[in-house]
């Protein structure tokens, strides 16, 4: 049986909050192990690119209250 990722969720969300906590490091990890590795100087000017687009444009960028909702729905 091949478990989908609402079901493995629920079984997660049953687990002790260390073995939660546990199961949440270990998966942040390995996904950060496929990131790119970039360095402070690369990272501040993608920040102060995407300042200068927002600066360019402010329509185009949506409000914290916006984004979460996005959010919240894509978990539904």
């Amino acid at each position: 049986m091949t478990a989908t990722l609402d079901q493995v969720y629920s079984s997660a969300r049953t687990l002790p909050l260390p073995d939660l906590g546990f199961l949440v490091t270990r998966l942040l990890g390995e996904l950060s192990e496929s990131l790119p590795s970039s360095s402070d100087a690369e990272l501040h000017a993608i920040a102060d690119a995407r300042e200068a687009e927002m600066d360019r444009d402010p329509s185009a960028t949506i409000s914290h209250e916006d984004m979460m909702t996005f959010i919240q729905s894509r978990r539904r």
